[in-house]
């Protein structure tokens, strides 16, 4: 939900680009650190944890790339 509120805002300001970048950098970075907790229920074997964690970041990364591979391509 958070990341089509800042897409949406993004596309509405005339520095569509600027936004997009810092938008994509920060569900890059919320992502890695999904993931490396994530990492570290896998290491308790806590497997309900690990299979939420792990797949919480999938949808707003391919949204990320496929934004940037629409506003930069």
């Amino acid at each position: 939900m958070l990341w089509l509120l800042a897409i949406s805002l993004a596309i509405n300001t005339s520095e569509v680009s600027f936004w997009v970048l810092i938008t994509s950098a920060v569900i890059t970075v919320s992502a890695g650190v999904i993931a490396w907790l994530g990492w570290r229920a896998y290491q308790r074997k806590d497997q309900v944890w690990t299979a939420f964690l792990w797949s919480l970041p999938v949808a707003p990364l391919l949204f990320t790339v496929i934004v940037l591979g629409v506003t930069y391509l």
